[in-house]
C-alpha cells in the first residue's frame, strides 16, 4: 500500500519534478529547500535590476513527447519557451560551428567545413542518431536499471522492439569505438565540437564516455533546443507552485542537518532552525555527496562500496562561473543566444580555457530591463587545483580574464559596455548550492559510473530515495527530471507517465 507522507531534501529539477508528481497523485509532499531560492543549479539570483540564472540556461526536454513537457501536461501546467533553430554556436579557435536543430543543416554545415572528410562525418552521426533514437524508446518509457517492481518490468519490455538488438554491440563500449571506426580521430574541428558537447552533457570526452549516452547527447539538441524567457528557474518556480496548488507544503530556507529513525519506523528530519518533521518516505535531492553526511552514523557504516565509490568529490567537476550585464548596443543582431567557446584547441577544455557563454534573449525584461542583456558564463574546473587561497585567487582571476578576452572577441566593445561583474568557483557553489566541495554537474558518464554502474534511487534503505544528476539515469536536468519519476514512481506504486 502507498505511503503517505513524503519528505523532499532540497529542491533540484529532480526533487522538484518526484514532490510535484507525488502531490498529484495524493501523496503529502513537504519540500525543504536550504537555499533562497528554488531550482538549485537552475535557480537564480537578483543583482538590482538584472536577474541570472545559477547554472543551467539552455532547454531541453520541452519537445512533444520530452520530459519536461510530459510532466507539465501531466500536471495540467504550462510553461511558455522559444524553440531554437540553432541550439548554440560552437566556436574552436575563433571558427564558428553553428550547431543547427535541423539534421540537414547540421550535415550541411560539416559539408562546408570539413569537405574531405565529410562523408565519414555523416555516416558518425547517422549511426549515433540511430543509436539514440533506439536507445530513446527505453528511455520515454523510464526504465529503470535493474528492475524491481512489476511497472519497472513492464517500462523495460515495453521499451523493447527489433531496433533494440542493434544497441548490443554497443552496451560495453566508449564512443571512441564509433570515431575509430569511423576514421575520424585525426580530424580536429570534428573532435573538438563533440569533445565540448559531451563535456557539458556527460561530463567527460568521447574516449571515455558511455557510447549509448554519448550518442544520446549528440542527439538531444535535434529532438529540440528552447529558450525559457527568464531562465529555467521558471520550470522550477512551475513545479513548485504545483505542489501548493495540490496541497503539498514548500519552505525556505529550512537546510536539513540530520535524518534519523523517527517512530514506528518512519523517519525524523531536523532542518537548522530546530524544526522536525516526521514521514514515510525521505528523498535525498541533494547529491550523493551531501546525502550520506545526513545519515546517521550507523546507516552510514551500511552504505554499499558503489556508493562510496561514486560519492568521491574529486570524481567530479567543479564549475567557475561568471556573470555580467552590459548594454545591448554592443550584441551583434545575429548573435547566438548560447555559445560553447574553445579558446586554444591545443590546451584542455577546462580552467578558463573552455566555457559555456548563455545570453538573455532580446527584450526578455525577466532578465534584464529595456536596452540590457544578462551573460551566464561556466566553465568546468577541477576542484583539487582549487584547495589553497593563493592557488582558487589565481585561478579565478585567470578564469575571469580569460572569459573577459573572449567575450570581447564575440562582442566587440564588451568590457567598456558592461555594467556589471560577478564571479564565483566552487566555494560558492557549496555556499549558495550547498553542493560538497562545490561539485557541479554529476558524475562523468563513464562505463565505470553510467547505466547500470550507476548509483539507484534506492540505493541507500527502505524509506530512503535518491534523486538527481549524481544517481541513475545520469547528469542534465532530463538525467536529474527522470530520477524524479523513478522516486515519484516507487514511492506511489503507480506507473506515473
Amino acid at each position: 500500500m502507498p505511503t503517505n507522507q513524503t519528505i523532499i531534501i532540497g529542491s533540484g529539477m529532480a526533487g522538484l519534478h518526484a514532490g510535484a508528481l507525488l502531490q498529484t497523485e495524493g501523496v503529502q509532499v513537504t519540500l525543504l529547500e536550504a537555499a533562497a531560492e528554488w531550482g538549485g543549479c537552475a535557480g537564480k539570483f537578483q543583482r538590482g535590476k538584472f536577474r541570472f540564472p545559477v547554472g543551467a540556461t539552455l532547454g531541453i526536454g520541452f519537445e512533444d513527447n520530452g520530459i519536461h513537457r510530459r510532466v507539465l501536461n501531466y500536471l495540467g501546467a504550462d510553461l511558455s519557451v522559444i524553440s531554437l533553430k540553432q541550439a548554440m554556436t560552437v566556436r574552436i579557435g575563433g571558427e564558428d560551428f553553428p550547431y543547427f536543430t535541423n539534421r540537414e543543416q547540421f550535415l550541411a554545415m560539416w559539408a562546408e567545413k570539413e569537405p574531405e572528410t565529410f562523408q565519414r562525418i555523416a555516416a558518425f552521426f547517422d549511426e549515433a542518431w540511430q543509436i539514440a533514437s533506439a536507445l530513446r524508446k527505453y528511455m520515454s518509457h523510464y526504465a529503470v536499471l535493474f528492475p524491481r517492481a512489476a511497472y519497472e518490468w513492464q517500462a523495460l519490455f515495453n521499451g523493447f522492439n527489433i531496433r533494440s538488438l542493434k544497441l548490443a554491440p554497443y552496451i560495453n563500449k566508449t564512443m571512441k569505438t564509433l570515431v575509430d571506426k569511423h576514421g575520424l580521430a585525426d580530424t580536429d574541428s570534428f573532435i573538438h565540437f563533440i569533445n565540448g558537447t559531451l563535456l557539458d552533457s556527460m561530463q567527460t570526452t568521447y574516449e571515455h564516455v558511455h557510447l549509448l549516452l554519448g550518442a544520446t547527447a549528440l542527439n538531444v539538441y535535434h529532438e529540440g533546443a528552447y529558450y525559457v524567457e527568464g531562465g529555467l528557474y521558471r520550470l522550477a518556480e512551475e513545479l513548485v507552485e504545483s505542489i501548493k496548488i495540490n496541497g503539498g507544503t514548500v519552505k525556505k530556507p529550512s537546510r536539513v542537518v540530520a535524518v534519523a529513525r523517527g517512530k514506528e519506523r518512519r523517519w525524523s528530519v531536523k532542518d537548522h532552525r530546530g524544526r522536525h518533521w516526521e514521514a514515510d518516505n525521505v528523498v535525498f535531492n541533494t547529491g550523493i555527496n551531501n546525502a550520506a553526511d545526513l545519515l546517521p552514523s550507523a546507516h552510514r557504516d551500511k552504505l554499499s562500496k558503489k556508493f562510496i565509490r561514486h560519492s568521491v568529490p574529486e570524481k567530479q567537476w567543479g564549475a567557475a562561473t561568471m556573470y555580467a550585464a552590459v548594454k545591448e548596443n554592443v550584441i551583434p543582431p545575429d548573435s547566438a543566444l548560447f555559445y560553447q567557446v574553445l579558446v586554444d584547441p591545443a590546451q584542455p577544455a577546462e580552467e578558463g580555457n573552455h566555457f559555456f557563454v548563455s545570453l538573455s534573449a532580446h527584450k526578455d525584461l525577466k532578465r534584464a530591463p529595456e536596452g540590457f542583456r544578462t551573460i551566464t558564463v561556466s566553465s568546468h574546473i577541477r576542484i583539487e587545483n582549487w584547495q589553497s587561497q593563493y592557488a582558487y585567487d589565481d585561478k579565478k582571476a585567470k578564469f575571469i580574464a580569460a572569459v573577459k578576452r573572449e567575450l570581447e572577441t564575440l562582442f566587440p566593445g564588451f568590457n567598456q559596455a558592461a555594467v556589471h561583474f560577478e564571479s564565483g568557483g566552487p566555494v560558492a557553489w557549496e555556499r549558495f548550492v550547498l553542493r560538497k566541495s562545490g561539485t557541479v554537474g554529476g558524475l562523468p558518464q563513464t562505463r565505470e559510473n553510467a547505466l547500470w554502474n550507476a548509483v539507484s534511487h534506492r540505493e541507500i534503505g527502505s524509506g530512503l530515495w535518491l534523486c538527481g544528476d549524481t544517481v541513475y539515469p545520469g547528469a542534465g536536468t532530463i538525467g536529474a527530471a527522470s530520477s524524479g519519476v523513478h522516486v515519484a514512481r516507487s514511492i506511489s506504486g503507480k506507473k506515473i507517465l
